[in-house]
C-alpha cells in the first residue's frame, strides 16, 4: 500500500497545485511560478477519449485505471473477482476523497502563516501565493457540498467530473478528469471564439479611452461568450454571468500587478505562459512560444498604467480585440 506522504505527493502533481510548504519556510516569499500547475509531462495524460464515444460508466472505469497506472490509487489484487475490484475502487476512491479534503486543510494553515508574515510587516506576498490563495479560496467553498455529496453519494462524483466540475475541489480530481476538464473548456472557449467576432465588433462601438463598461453588454449575448473565452461557466443567467467576469477580472488584476512588479514575463514556464493566456481569453493556435510570450507582454503592456478605477473596464475592453 502507498504511504500517506507518496500519495500525497502524487496528488499534488497529479492535480496541478503547488506543493505543500512548512510554515517555517514562510519567512520568505513562495516563489513557484516555474512549477505552479505544472503538467508537461505528455505521459501522465490518459487517452483522449470523450464522453461522445464512451458511456459514464466506461469513462470512471478508464478515469481508476489511468490514477491506478499512476499511483494515484492503489490497484486491487490480481486474483480479486469482479464484486471485490468494485469494493476496493470504493474504498480507494473514498481514501482520494478524504485525503484531498485533509489537504485542503492543511493548506489553509501554510495560507495563514503567509497572511501573518504580511501583517507583521514581512516581504510582499508573491504572484505563487496570491494563486494559491486564490485557489484555496475556492477549494474551500466547494468542499463542504462536496463532503455532503461524498458521504450520502459518493457514487455520483465520478458523474459530476464528467457533467459538473465545477463542483469539485482541485484537490479530489483524478489527473484522468482533470485531463478532461481542461479538453471540454478549451472546446467551449474556441466555439465561443468563433461567434465572437460579429458580437464584439458592435459592442466595441461603446467603448470609451480603451475601456468598455459592462452596461454595454446588456442583452448583446456577449456575456455567455466571455465566459466561455475565460473558461469560466456558462449557465444561469446575464446577472450571475457579470459576478463571474468581474470576480475573475479582479483575479487577473491583481495577477497582472503581480506579474508586471516581479517582471515574470521572461521567466515564467512554456506552460505558465499557455496558462497566462487561456485565464485572458487567448485561444491558442500558434505553438511557437515565442508568440505566445509576445502575446502576454502586449496584454501587460496594455495594461500596466491602468488606474485601478477603470482596471476591469480596460481589461473588459481588451477582451475584445484582436491579439497581435
Amino acid at each position: 500500500m502507498l504511504s500517506r506522504c507518496s500519495v500525497q505527493r502524487v496528488q499534488r502533481k497529479c492535480l496541478q497545485f503547488s506543493s505543500i510548504i512548512e510554515p517555517s519556510s514562510l519567512k520568505t516569499p513562495i516563489c513557484l511560478h516555474k512549477t505552479l500547475y505544472s503538467t508537461s509531462n505528455k505521459s501522465r495524460q490518459p487517452p483522449t477519449t470523450t464522453t461522445s464515444t464512451l458511456g459514464i460508466k466506461e469513462l470512471v472505469q478508464r478515469d481508476i485505471r489511468h490514477a491506478e497506472q499512476l499511483g494515484v490509487l492503489e490497484p486491487a489484487p490480481a486474483d480479486a473477482n469482479g464484486f471485490r475490484k468494485l469494493v476496493h475502487s470504493a474504498i480507494q476512491l473514498g481514501k482520494f476523497y478524504f485525503r484531498g479534503a485533509k489537504l485542503i486543510y492543511a493548506r489553509g494553515k501554510d495560507i495563514s502563516a503567509i497572511k501573518a508574515r504580511i501583517r507583521a510587516g514581512g516581504l510582499p506576498m508573491t504572484r505563487a501565493e496570491n494563486r494559491l490563495i486564490s485557489l484555496q479560496r475556492r477549494d474551500v467553498t466547494k468542499l463542504i457540498p462536496f463532503i455532503l455529496m461524498a458521504i450520502v453519494v459518493e457514487e455520483l462524483i465520478p458523474i459530476a467530473a464528467i457533467y459538473a466540475p465545477f463542483m469539485l475541489p482541485s484537490t479530489c480530481i483524478l489527473p484522468g478528469q482533470q485531463s478532461r476538464i481542461e479538453e471540454k473548456k478549451t472546446q467551449k472557449a474556441i466555439a465561443s471564439a468563433l461567434q465572437a467576432q460579429t458580437i464584439f465588433a458592435t459592442i466595441k462601438k461603446n467603448a470609451v479611452d480603451g475601456t468598455l463598461h459592462f452596461s454595454s453588454l446588456k442583452g448583446t449575448g456577449s456575456l455567455t461568450i466571455l465566459c466561455g473565452l475565460l473558461r469560466l461557466p456558462t449557465f444561469g443567467n446575464d446577472l450571475l454571468r457579470t459576478w463571474r467576469i468581474r470576480r475573475h477580472l479582479h483575479f487577473i488584476q491583481n495577477d497582472d500587478r503581480l506579474l508586471i512588479l516581479e517582471k515574470l514575463e521572461d521567466n515564467l514556464s512554456d506552460h505558465d505562459v499557455a496558462q497566462a493566456l487561456e485565464e485572458r481569453g487567448f485561444i491558442i493556435q500558434d505553438p511557437h512560444v515565442e508568440s505566445q510570450r509576445a502575446r502576454l507582454k502586449w496584454w501587460l503592456n496594455s495594461v500596466q498604467d491602468t488606474p485601478d478605477s477603470s482596471a476591469l473596464t480596460r481589461r473588459l475592453f481588451l477582451l475584445t480585440q484582436q491579439k497581435p
